[in-house]
This record gives C-alpha cells, structure tokens and sequence, in this order.
C-alpha cells in the first residue's frame, strides 16, 4: 500500500541500491574524484612549468619558484589585475594577508594538493566493488593454477601452441570451400 507522499510524488521513492551506486551518494564521490584528477594534472602542468620557468629571465635561481614568481614572470598583466579586483571587493589587507601567503608557496603545491585529497573519494570504495574485485583476484588465481596443472600435466618433449587449435584434417588446395560447411 503506497502512502499518501508516493501517490502524490512517485518519484520521492527508496532507491535500489543500484540506483544509489550510479545517481546518487556515490555520484557526489565520483564527480569530487574527477576533479581532483584534474586538479592533480594541474598540479603536474605547474610542475613543468616551474622546471621550464628556470629559463625565464626575471625569476630567482631557487629550488622551488614560489608560485607568485611564477605567475608574475608568465603574465605579469593578469597578476596585476586580479591583484587590483580582489583589493576592490575584499580590500587591500586580503591580498596582502591571506592571497600573498597562499602565492609564497609553490604553484604545484598549491593546485595538485587538494587534487591529491580529492583522489580519495574514488568512486569505487562501495562494498560491493570490494567484493568483486576479491572475484577477479579469485578467477585470475583460478587461471593460474590450471596453467601450473596443464604444465605439469604435459608429457616431456610434447609441444604445445597455436598448431594445437587446426583441424585434424587441414582443407586441401583442391578441396573445394564450402562456407555452409562447418
């Protein structure tokens, strides 16, 4: 017997667990996953970035190019501007306090750390995903241990390969191809 809320609101029903696995809580995981990868390749792209910066005239000779370096020798104008745009909405003391302090530590650091915390919302830790793969851990196990069975069971100087899987009677060239034929 459906409640009152069913029949007014069918869609307002329990979801399957299916259903939560590819709509719901487990969607929220899978899209926290995928911008962490991108925030990690990010971070990867900075990296490079640094590396190559060391050939850019103006910036320090330094292990590690604090990201404000590196942002104000590749565009010096988009540096400027949002150091101008920020002053005006949150005021001067924001960009010197609190955006300075986050620029003072490298540009990798900064975008591939929260991408590297983001990783962790894979959006394969459901249970049932466990359990599969412990599947596919027991078939490839499986696999292996005919193989090991078949080997010994092999008598010695018997060769064993693709020849294996020909017909015992190979179509001769004067033999005629019937395609109905098995």
């Amino acid at each position: 017997m459906q409640s009152d809320l069913e029949k007014k609101c069918p869609r307002r029903r329990k979801l399957t667990e299916a259903e939560v696995g590819s709509n719901g809580y487990y969607a929220a995981m899978r899209m926290f996953f995928y911008i962490g990868l991108i925030l990690l390749a990010l971070g990867f792209f900075a990296a490079a970035t640094e590396n190559a910066s060391h050939a850019l005239p103006g910036i320090p000779r330094s292990f590690v190019v604090p990201a404000h370096d590196l942002w104000y020798a590749l565009s010096p104008e988009s540096m400027l501007i949002a150091e101008i745009r920020i002053g005006r909405l949150f005021g001067d003391w924001f960009w010197d306090m609190v955006i300075m302090t986050i620029l003072k530590l490298p540009a990798w650091l900064i975008v591939g750390g929260p991408g590297a915390g983001l990783m962790f919302f894979s959006p394969n830790r459901s249970p049932h995903s466990r359990e599969e793969i412990a599947q596919v851990n027991e078939s490839y196990a499986l696999y292996d241990e005919l193989t090991k069975r078949a080997i010994e069971e092999n008598p010695p100087g018997e060769e064993h390969g693709p020849h294996d899987i020909l017909p015992e009677n190979p179509i001769d060239d004067d033999e005629i191809i019937n395609d109905n034929k098995p």
